[in-house]
């Protein structure tokens, strides 16, 4: 039996030709729009939070806990559904340095908790939120923790569920991909799509460009959630891990951190789709997606789906750079 879900995101998100930059490229380019998926608390997060805040609100939790960076997507989307359900939110955050703007900015106004951890005691993230709820328990409270990223089986499921929204438009549109490329970071996306399409039977190669270092342990913690998918809802589905492509080469120099190359490519995008683009996943994953056509690991005339996650916000923490490159001469006319 398929678990509780509440209607959160502005579903379903479009789905369309990136004419200009199929001919760029050499490939049929489309993307699909999960950047539009609301307002504040647009992006992929807010499908997860469908599924984990459905159990949230039903064992009766007055407050939820989750964790990311300073600038994390999913922590902003956490706080901003939760404040629309009447629970109150705290946030363990993994302090970067950006100050009040962005994200952040969003989750202070939204009235967010926050407990900063340093990167090194973010690696104990799960038992730090877990000793937190217990401190909340003692005073009464009944908290609930979201993992991060709501990377979870039940938080996949929200993809699980977007892989059959579309697959029903690849029918409509007539366009069926080889590829389609997602960043991925805390994993629970590839593993609700990769389920998801087994689940319609559509056979597309899913290509994810890791946003950190930690590859292995991504496609390890993917394929444990899409099993956990597996025993939990879906017991008929067949997977083999083996099918799990990850690329690495394309995060540096280091999670959420950009170059000049990296606001070159995102200006140009915009000047040539109006798309913004983010600057930990989609920026990424889009460059390496253009990169793999030019090595040939995408084959030139292939169908490819770029799938766009949101994070827009976290742009502001990047203005100067922003700033630099509009008045060096080199930006889109």
């Amino acid at each position: 039996m398929e678990p509780k879900r509440i209607s959160l995101a502005l579903l379903p998100t479009p789905l369309s030709c990136l004419e200009r930059t199929s001919k760029l490229w050499g490939v049929d380019v489309w993307i699909k729009r999960d950047d539009l998926t609301g307002a504040v608390e647009t992006g992929n997060k807010i499908r997860k939070l469908e599924f984990v805040m459905a159990e949230a609100l039903e064992q009766g939790a007055d407050m939820v806990i989750t964790c990311g960076g300073e600038q994390s997507n999913h922590c902003r989307a956490t706080a901003a559904v939760a404040r629309k359900l009447g629970l109150d939110v705290v946030l363990m955050l993994r302090r970067t340095g950006e100050g009040p703007t962005g994200n952040w900015l969003l989750d202070m106004i939204l009235g967010a908790e926050f407990v900063w951890v340093t990167p090194e005691e973010y690696k104990q993230r799960d038992e730090f939120m877990a000793q937190l709820a217990e401190e909340y328990r003692k005073r009464g409270r009944k908290p609930y923790i979201i993992p991060e990223g709501a990377s979870n089986p039940l938080g996949a499921m929200g993809y699980f569920h977007a892989a059959h929204e579309v697959y029903a438009q690849f029918k409509a549109e007539n366009f069926y991909p080889d590829f389609i490329v997602i960043g991925s970071g805390s994993g629970g996306t590839y593993a609700g799509l990769w389920t998801g399409f087994k689940n319609v039977g559509f056979d597309v190669k899913i290509v994810g460009i890791s946003a950190g270092p930690d590859t292995k342990e991504l496609k390890e913690h993917i394929n444990d959630v899409a099993l956990g998918i597996k025993s939990k809802y879906f017991p008929e589905l067949e997977l083999n891990a083996e099918e799990i492509l990850l690329f690495d080469d394309y995060w540096q120099p280091g999670y959420g951190v950009i170059t000049f190359e990296h606001v070159r490519f995102i200006c140009d995008f915009a000047a040539r789709e109006g798309i913004i683009l983010d600057s930990t996943y989609t920026s990424k994953a889009f460059m390496a997606a253009e990169d793999l056509i030019k090595k040939g690991f995408i084959p030139k005339g292939s169908r490819v789906l770029l799938w766009h996650t949101g994070g827009v916000f976290g742009l502001f923490s990047k203005g100067q750079l922003f700033r630099e490159h509009y008045f060096s001469g080199e930006r889109t006319k």
